[in-house]
């Protein structure tokens, strides 16, 4: 489809109480909270990794990052659920890069770090700045409940709550969501967030988002919108004025389910959450 096709906006001026934009966040936040209020906290550790450097679990969540830690015996029978949620966790790299880390841990400790990096890059999980391996005892996979293998949880969020917690298999969706669920409440504690006063409506949507976008000056908007596996599925640089623009996005063409617009400027951005229902 041709980007013509696929968008249609225009500009409109006038005022808007920026208080509009923290109610949407409060609420994208609430609905967040609510579906994980039986979450448990996570349980820090601070030890090294495989390569040797130092890995506080804690410092990673304040700093906006969302961790998936996956724990293997390492065996056979591991091989599947671990590396759907190795590439689960990479397909966020392009949307969100650095900010999704994929922890694999021995079970119990007791597989040296060599075994373990064997094993995971014979498996096509291979080792990287998101992608790191742990040997120790501290990690241990009880805290997060009965034990399996794999065992697969997500934490995330200031709160450091579980977003995820199986044993076993993984459900890619569930996975997804969770990942996304943790970005999301990061990104309101993201230190280069946009100023902007950022409406978008109506949510659900059918067949056009209309961003309301409020800027003091006139700058180039970069306006992308991802879907719930970190895909890229539009893109757009716009030129905005000072004021309310009112830019309208054809979403007739997208399935339904849930989506990310992420709008930057320069060096800061937002990303809000919202739904396609046909």
């Amino acid at each position: 489809m041709m980007k013509d096709e696929l968008i249609d906006y225009k500009f409109i001026f006038h005022h808007s109480n920026i208080n509009n934009m923290k109610k949407i966040i409060y609420l994208v936040l609430a609905v967040i909270i609510s579906l994980t209020a039986s979450a448990q906290t996570a349980t820090n550790f601070n030890c090294n990794d495989c390569d040797g450097a130092t890995v506080d679990l804690f410092s990673k969540l304040d700093s906006g990052k969302v961790v998936v830690i996956c724990w293997v015996m390492p065996c056979s029978s591991c091989i599947p659920a671990s590396k759907t949620s190795y590439n689960v966790a990479q397909s966020f790299q392009a949307s969100h890069p650095g900010r999704v880390l994929f922890y694999l841990c021995d079970d119990y400790a007791n597989t040296s770090c060599s075994s373990l990096n064997s094993w995971a890059n014979s498996n096509s999980i291979p080792a990287s700045a998101s992608s790191l391996r742990f040997s120790n005892t501290i990690i241990n996979m009880t805290h997060y409940g009965s034990t399996g293998m794999p065992k697969i949880v997500v934490v995330g969020g200031a709160d450091h709550k579980v977003l995820y917690n199986a044993n076993n298999a993984v459900n890619v969706s569930e996975l997804q969501s969770a990942i996304n669920a943790g970005l999301i409440a990061n990104s309101v504690e993201e230190n280069n967030v946009l100023t902007a006063d950022i409406n978008l409506f109506p949510n659900p949507v059918n067949d056009k988002l209309t961003l309301s976008l409020t800027l003091d000056e006139s700058v180039v908007i970069n306006i992308e919108v991802f879907d719930n596996t970190g895909k890229k599925v539009y893109s757009d640089n716009l030129k905005s004025e000072t004021g309310i623009n009112k830019i309208a996005i054809n979403t007739a063409d997208f399935a339904n389910g849930s989506y990310f617009v992420k709008i930057s400027e320069a060096m800061k951005s937002k990303t809000i959450r919202f739904n396609i229902a046909h």
